[in-house]
């Protein structure tokens, strides 16, 4: 398993720890921007399933760096899926929400449109096709990862409201969040279950803001009295956000149906997740 030093990968390593051998592949031991150490590791290792949540995920890195973006999201992916099927071992590799061209909004399918603006979505993008060339792998694509693992935008505003600071969040870019606790739940099934082909697995729910999930994360830390009063959130336009310079697609939340019909227990609303991970931490 890669990336097991980040949010998802230290997730499923944990999850699948108790009663699997889980082989970590943290950057220092497996380098996917290093095709030569790589194809090495390749060589030594003896697994029945391959999962690989890592990859260069900043959108102004990949912008900086384009190169190392496609070596690291499209190349190496590609390497590791062709390598597993020669072997007889199954891949479970992860994608973005951020492969999708600018749609109206509403839910994302697997099958809509994808024509991603920034350098990050578009290596992505050419990871799932080089993944899913080969028979009997699985890409997930997920969405505004949140969980104890690693800080997150959650963290970020109940760090600053609890801290009486000034709170702004975009208004008006839609996607769904997902949950760390929830997303090992759900890949733990389509491990064991062999699922293969684009799955999307996110919080169910209506497509939700920035500032629809800080404005949801103060209402619960005041619901739970944590805090004396709400803050006010300012509203910011996409446009207007000067950290941004990589171009993001304001629609972008995922159905999530496929993933459903695979689990006993539907995705449940992104809310009850974000107060179940609030009252956890």
């Amino acid at each position: 398993m890669t990336g097991t030093t980040g949010r998802v990968g230290a997730a499923l390593a944990r999850a699948f720890a108790p009663d699997h051998t889980v082989v970590e592949l943290p950057r220092a031991a497996f380098d996917l921007s290093d095709p030569e150490a790589m194809a090495a590791a390749l060589d030594l290792l003896d697994c029945e399933v391959f999962v690989n949540p890592a990859g260069l995920t900043g959108l102004e890195d990949c912008l900086d760096r384009p190169g190392l973006a496609w070596r690291v999201n499209a190349e190496a992916p590609g390497e590791i899926a062709a390598w597993a099927a020669r072997r007889g071992v199954r891949m479970i590799h992860f994608s973005t929400d951020y492969v999708f061209a600018e749609l109206p909004p509403g839910l994302r399918r697997v099958d809509d449109p994808t024509d991603p603006p920034s350098d990050y979505g578009r290596s992505k993008l050419a990871g799932e096709q080089a993944v899913l060339a080969h028979p009997g792998h699985c890409v997930v694509r997920v969405s505004w990862v949140f969980g104890p693992e690693k800080p997150s935008f959650v963290d970020q505003i109940r760090r600053r409201a609890l801290a009486g600071e000034a709170i702004s969040a975009v208004d008006d870019k839609f996607s769904l969040p997902s949950y760390t606790r929830d997303l090992t739940d759900w890949i733990r099934v389509l491990a064991h279950g062999g699922a293969t082909g684009l799955i999307q697995a996110c919080n169910s729910g209506s497509p939700a803001s920035w500032h629809d999930l800080a404005t949801a994360t103060v209402r619960h830390l005041h619901q739970r009295g944590k805090l004396a009063t709400l803050p006010e959130i300012e509203r910011v336009p996409l446009a207007e956000n000067t950290a941004f310079r990589a171009p993001r697609v304001r629609h972008s939340a995922m159905d999530n149906s496929r993933l459903a019909g695979l689990l006993e227990t539907p995705p449940r609303p992104w809310q009850d997740a974000l107060a179940d991970y609030l009252d956890r931490t």
